[in-house]
């Protein structure tokens, strides 16, 4: 009797060693596509926040000379065209709601975060460019001081955007980095504190 339970002994050892190595290797195969299944997702993040903050950088780098050009206009035909050129501009403007969203949701306070405000601030920014300068002649001084004011806060978004590295387009690595907040989340902050003020200096 004795060496037959010795035999078993001996038997049942090595396969549990071997499914013990299985279930090991298992494992270690499942926590690796969890890694790489969570980086991707990290990297796709990453490929929204450089899109919305390039697109962003691109928006307020070409309304500024628009603004410029309606300060100098002396005609009404001037300024339709301006106008309907910065319709077309007004577009890249959204980018900046993506990019308010993409700081809400990874932020361990999204409630800080107003993503109506992008959207309110591009759209009262169109409002008053299509209003601006309804009659021929150079602008009167009510609407120079709106340009002016307007143009400020545009050379301020540029400002602040600057901050944003807009050549790691070709780095993955820099690219998933996005995704944790570092290096833009500040600007998106900063962003919103100028909105905020452009708004309420409208508004009265």
């Amino acid at each position: 009797m004795e060496p037959q339970k010795s035999g078993k002994r001996s038997i049942a050892l090595p396969i549990t060693l071997v499914i013990l190595v299985f279930s090991l290797i298992g494992n270690v195969f499942l926590y690796s596509q969890f890694l790489q299944h969570k980086q991707e997702n990290n990297y796709e993040k990453g490929q929204r926040i450089y899109a919305a903050a390039t697109e962003s950088q691109q928006y307020a780098k070409e309304m500024t000379p628009l603004l410029d050009a309606f300060l100098a206009s002396n005609t009404m035909g001037e300024r339709l065209t301006l106008q309907f050129d910065a319709g077309k501009v007004t577009a890249k403007g959204t980018a900046l709601t993506e990019l308010t969203k993409e700081a809400a949701s990874i932020s361990v306070q999204p409630e800080k975060w107003n993503e109506k405000l992008p959207d309110s601030y591009v759209s009262e920014v169109e409002k008053g460019l299509q209003a601006i300068g309804s009659y021929e002649g150079p602008l009167n001084e009510a609407d120079q001081s709106y340009l002016t004011e307007l143009k400020n806060s545009f050379v301020a978004i540029s400002s602040i955007l600057s901050g944003f590295n807009s050549n790691i387009g070709d780095s993955r690595i820099a690219i998933i980095r996005l995704s944790s907040g570092l290096d833009w989340i500040d600007l998106v902050e900063q962003l919103q504190n100028m909105m905020m003020g452009q708004s309420e200096n409208t508004a009265s």
